[in-house]
């Protein structure tokens, strides 16, 4: 088997955390040893759960860090599957290079833009997840439906952004840069209605 790195990417509710669930079940059934992570500091679902927002689930090893990967990873293992990649600090570009150069196959599902609808940077890191993407062998962009919705009307285009709402307006671009929820402080949105008050050129 050669290694190889795999990115499911796009914005909130287009199906990363599914299609990682997906792709893990049928490692498994094809025979594969796969070891399956999450960050520690996302507990929506549970503490060693990785959860879709259509409610599949799955057994995972919650980490603080990118480097119990490799303390914990397992000769035998051919698959590491990581969820919520942007939650990491950017040594993951290197663990994840090393993990494939040892010929196993990494996944890691993500978003790849924040609210702001820029690359989403590493934990404490300049560098961002579009580094990742560059690395990878296989890149899976997903989208979503936009749920903005006007007299009544949800506009029900491709949704390629993640729009943050707060107290039922669009968080401004000076807000915190994580803040994790789900459809109580997020939506997907497409280009024409993802609002960011405050960015800097509008």
């Amino acid at each position: 088997m050669h290694g190889r790195i795999e990115i499911i990417t796009g914005p909130m509710f287009s199906g990363k955390s599914s299609e990682l669930i997906r792709r893990v079940n049928r490692y498994r059934i094809a025979g594969y040893n796969v070891q399956v992570y999450k960050p520690l500091m996302d507990n929506r679902y549970g503490t060693d759960i990785i959860a879709s927002h259509d409610n599949e689930k799955l057994k995972a090893i919650a980490i603080r860090s990118v480097e119990d990967i490799l303390f914990t990873l397992e000769e035998k293992t051919d698959v590491v599957a990581v969820d919520e990649i942007q939650f990491f600090d950017e040594r993951i570009l290197y663990i994840a290079n090393e993990i494939a150069s040892k010929g196993k196959i990494f996944i890691a599902s993500g978003l790849n833009t924040d609210f702001r609808g820029e690359p989403f940077p590493f934990l404490n890191s300049k560098r961002t997840i579009a580094e990742l993407i560059a690395q990878a062998d296989r890149v899976d962009l997903l989208s979503a439906v936009c749920t903005y919705t006007e007299n009544g009307i949800k506009c029900g285009c491709e949704a390629t952004k993640t729009q943050r709402i707060v107290d039922g307006e669009p968080a401004s671009y000076a807000s915190a840069l994580v803040l994790i929820g789900a459809s109580e402080a997020y939506e997907a949105r497409c280009r024409k209605h993802h609002l960011v008050p405050g960015r800097p050129g509008k």
